[in-house]
């Protein structure tokens, strides 16, 4: 784990960020080496823990390169290249459950108090109405990564198979070539 996420999850802790997990995900993302998702009891203290977060990270000289959500607090998003960090109103990352969506990336011990790590506090919590969009379409991930729909057309196969563009047989273009070839 980078010492700047080490120091942004210490941070998290002392905010009283609740429920860390962090995600090695350097073998199944293109785009980052770790994702840290915490949670936060309302959006003040979503805020809250964001801005301790960034303000510690920044003291330190490490520069936030992109950021999302930080208008409402229900779902902060920091990108530091490196790393990632997630930081919910409780609610919405049920909603969204990230973990789920990471279940092969391989979760990190972080060795930390249950009371750090136990959500259960969380439950009586509402969910928003309507809940904040998925984060993080603007940077990080592949163009495509996070469209709701498949449109069933693979990139690079417009062609019909046997076609060229002027959708003549490919076959035609071989005989041309073979009667042309110096014998």
């Amino acid at each position: 784990m980078p010492e700047a996420l080490r120091a942004a999850l210490a941070c998290a802790v002392d905010s009283k960020a609740v429920g860390p997990v962090l995600l090695d995900v350097s073998e199944v993302a293109g785009y980052t080496d770790w994702v840290l998702l915490l949670s936060g009891r309302s959006d003040r203290h979503v805020g809250g823990i964001t801005e301790a977060i960034m303000r510690s990270l920044k003291d330190a000289g490490v520069r936030v390169i992109g950021t999302d959500g930080l208008q409402d607090h229900l779902w902060d998003l920091l990108d530091y290249d490196d790393f990632l960090i997630h930081v919910f109103y409780h609610p919405v990352r049920l909603h969204y459950d990230l973990e789920g969506m990471w279940t092969d990336a391989p979760r990190v011990e972080l060795g930390l108090p249950e009371d750090v790590m136990d959500t259960a506090g969380l439950a009586q919590l509402t969910a928003p109405d309507p809940m904040p969009g998925f984060r993080g379409q603007e940077f990080a991930g592949y163009d495509d990564e996070f469209d709701d729909e498949f449109d069933g057309e693979d990139e690079g196969e417009d062609e019909g198979e046997g076609e060229d563009e002027d959708g003549d047989e490919d076959e035609d273009e071989d005989e041309d070539l073979e009667a042309a070839a110096p014998s």
